[in-house]
């Protein structure tokens, strides 16, 4: 079916402009150096935090060539790209207990979700917020080149789910973020776990198999650029972002493309092609290995424990959408609500479920919604 339905006038607003990251920097500092071993079997982590402790100093490069480099946690610091060449693999210690985890150094209780539950997602969880590489209140950190990290999908039973490891990458409370050119495989919980980011940059990164791929709990000014995802959970999750372009990604999954649980403002999705069924199954389903993809889009702030706020300013624009349950799902706490949102030259086929372009599945739903040039086929 088409709809042109326009039910309320909107006015455009303008995202905050992303600032550039600076690629190139006087200084390398090669991991071989401080005694890395790309063997597939040598501990590299303290040689890897020695390389980035000694570049910190100096602004520069920690390069990583050729090879598969065993780490346990890798903590960036201020000042440091962390430059994978192609054919360079980072990948994760099999054993859990073994990974740090990442600390708050101030209260981001408001980022909790799931409390009491078996996806119970709290910021002070030691073990839930362990993982490969760690960032922790800094700035000016980014992760590029043409190679890979690893999560080779650690299994750990005490883990959320009785089964979720280490993530493969979590930044928290940091400024002047660039992921690019990466890809991110097999992360044993997410590929990106971000608390608290502004100014960060997802370019031409490639995430595949594990949970979700990036999923960002507070985000100030965000760009995520022809990125590829083909995730076994939520491709891009989580809220409070104010400022977040979503633009020419890739996105296939076996839960939803999107999905916002606590309420954001100012987000811009566009030039995006949604398509299920998942590559690879959504790791919690266990046996049944589902790999039906739900919605392209989710706003449910609330939708995991209490995320009081409102929604504003959401554009879904110039996407292809196939092979999923819907469009666009909503659904809200009793704590929010949600002023305005534009659906504008989308086309959906393939949607085995829920025709509708929006549909509503708790609470209140957007003031307004403007639809323009929208396609909705099975």
């Amino acid at each position: 079916m088409k709809l042109g339905i326009r039910i309320t006038s909107f006015a455009l607003a303008a995202l905050c402009a992303i600032p550039a990251f600076a690629g190139n920097r006087a200084k390398e500092f090669n991991v071989l150096d401080f005694g890395a071993k790309g063997d597939g079997t040598s501990d590299c982590t303290e040689a890897f935090n020695k390389a980035i402790e000694a570049c910190s100093k100096v602004k520069g490069v920690v390069t990583v060539p050729a090879g598969t480099f065993l780490c346990k946690t890798i903590h960036l610091l201020d000042n440091v790209e962390l430059r994978l060449c192609d054919g360079s693999e980072i990948a994760g210690w099999e054993n859990p207990e073994e990974y740090d985890h990442f600390a708050p150094l101030r209260d981001m209780s408001k980022y909790d979700s799931g409390d009491g539950t078996v996806n119970q997602n709290n910021s002070r969880d030691e073990r839930w917020n362990r993982a490969l590489i760690i960032a922790n209140s800094v700035e000016n950190v980014a992760i590029t080149g043409g190679g890979t990290i690893n999560g080779r999908h650690v299994f750990d039973p005490l883990g959320e789910e009785h089964m979720r490891g280490p993530h493969a990458i979590v930044f928290g409370d940091c400024r002047n973020v660039r992921l690019e050119g990466i890809t991110i495989t097999c992360a044993a919980n997410y590929a990106f776990m971000g608390y608290a980011l502004e100014n960060a940059v997802f370019r031409n990164v490639s995430i595949s198999e594990g949970w979700d791929g990036i999923h960002i709990r507070g985000g100030i000014n965000v760009l995520i650029d022809n990125c590829r995802f083909e995730t076994g959970d939520d491709s891009i999750a989580g809220g409070y972002w104010t400022g977040m372009e979503i633009r020419k990604c890739f996105v296939n999954s076996s839960c939803n493309g999107i999905r916002m649980i606590m309420p954001s403002e100012d987000v811009y999705i566009h030039g995006c092609r949604f398509e299920g069924p998942g590559r690879y199954p959504h790791r919690t389903s266990g046996e049944k290995r589902r790999t039906n993809m739900m919605y392209a889009a989710i706003f449910e702030p609330g939708g995991w424990g209490a995320a009081p706020g409102v929604m504003k300013g959401i554009r879904f624009m110039d996407c292809t959408v196939i092979n999923t349950l819907g469009l666009i799902g909503v659904s809200m706490g009793d704590d929010n609500s949600a002023k305005d949102l534009t659906v504008k030259n989308v086309k959906a086929s393939g949607i085995y479920d829920r025709t509708a372009p929006v549909v509503n599945h708790r609470g209140r739903c957007f003031d307004s919604i403007t639809l323009q040039n929208v396609t909705v086929n099975r």
